[in-house]
């Protein structure tokens, strides 16, 4: 599942691309992907609404629109945004061919046809990423169609992924539950120390909990107690005032870092323009079971914490001050 700082590189994106930009319309093609409200209602409301925002919530990407409404999107496990230049076509032909095929796959999409001098010169900044973005638009769940010819496709094979519009009046309660942002003013060392003084559960487990910091999930929860050389499994209410600082300073580095590097991907995550991200070369422990830590030579350690796959290392991270 895409976390924080995958998120955080995609609004980016969206914000030096679509805002400004006017919906022309929403296609939506598995209406379940609509969270709130309805499918209908959410295509009558947004079309011809302006782009005036894009920004992000913990693992949510909002795009604010005008009339003081916004769209939350969480892309959960295999959601991704894409980004398709004028003249590329939609093909919905399987929708009657063979429905059950249709349900599974969406709509295909045609990149312009490279011989189009007119199209090219329309879309010459981003030529070079279309034989990319021609293998990513499969699953299209929602299309947004832009009055410029620009299409913004969310795709999600596994179906996972919500779409959902609020007016601004109701962020509160579209969030309610939800922690303080890791990279705000307001994440300080005070903060943590006072959100884990009760916490009795593992660290990993309270670095998972949304309701502490937003956005955090196990990527870089394992990666920020290794920079902090503290074990997963120690009691969340037993660091000392020096771990904690480690692990806050830890926790904003590893998120800097990722969103620095575009992110990790290693399954399904992809930027808008079909890339995967690097962040994946930077990781300590994380999927880095069974190789040699870069600190000490220790073998990298994997286990199960609250059914998560947890990696660490054994000589760096001891599970001491219990």
């Amino acid at each position: 599942m895409p976390e924080m700082p995958e998120v955080e590189y995609t609004v980016r994106q969206l914000r030096s691309s679509v805002v400004g930009a006017t919906i022309d319309e929403v296609m939506v093609f598995w209406e379940r992907t609509i969270g709130h409200p309805d499918a209908a209602t959410f295509r009558a409301e947004t079309a011809g609404r302006h782009i005036t925002g894009a920004r992000r919530r913990g693992k949510f990407s909002l795009l604010d629109l005008s009339g003081d409404l916004f769209i939350a999107i969480h892309r959960r496990m295999t959601g991704n945004f894409f980004l398709l230049t004028p003249g590329w076509h939609i093909d919905t032909q399987l929708r009657e061919e063979d429905p059950a095929a249709w349900s599974t796959k969406g709509p295909s999409f045609i990149p312009p046809h490279q011989s189009d001098e007119t199209i090219l010169q329309a879309v010459s900044l981003q030529v070079l990423v279309e034989p990319v973005l021609a293998t990513k638009t499969a699953y299209c769940r929602v299309c947004f169609n832009l009055v410029d010819g620009r299409r913004l496709l969310f795709t999600d094979p596994r179906k996972f992924g919500r779409i959902e519009l609020w007016s601004r009046q109701q962020e509160a309660e579209a969030f309610k539950g939800l922690g303080l942002e890791p990279l705000s003013e307001n994440f300080t060392v005070a903060f943590l120390t006072e959100m884990l003084a009760t916490r009795k559960p593992s660290i990993k487990q309270a670095l998972l909990a949304q309701d502490i910091i937003a956005g955090i999930g196990n990527i870089y929860a394992d990666e920020a107690l290794f920079y902090a050389g503290i074990h997963p499994l120690r009691r969340a209410d037993s660091l000392t005032p020096a771990e904690i600082h480690s692990l806050h300073e830890g926790i904003v580095v590893v998120l800097t870092t990722g969103i620095e590097h575009g992110g990790t991907s290693f399954n399904d995550y992809r930027d808008m323009w079909g890339e995967a991200g690097d962040n994946y070369s930077h990781m300590h422990v994380y999927q880095q079971h069974g190789q040699p830590c870069g600190r000490c030579g220790t073998h990298i350690e994997r286990i199960l914490v609250a059914q998560r796959s947890t990696h660490f290392c054994p000589a760096c991270q001891r599970l001491t001050g219990e």
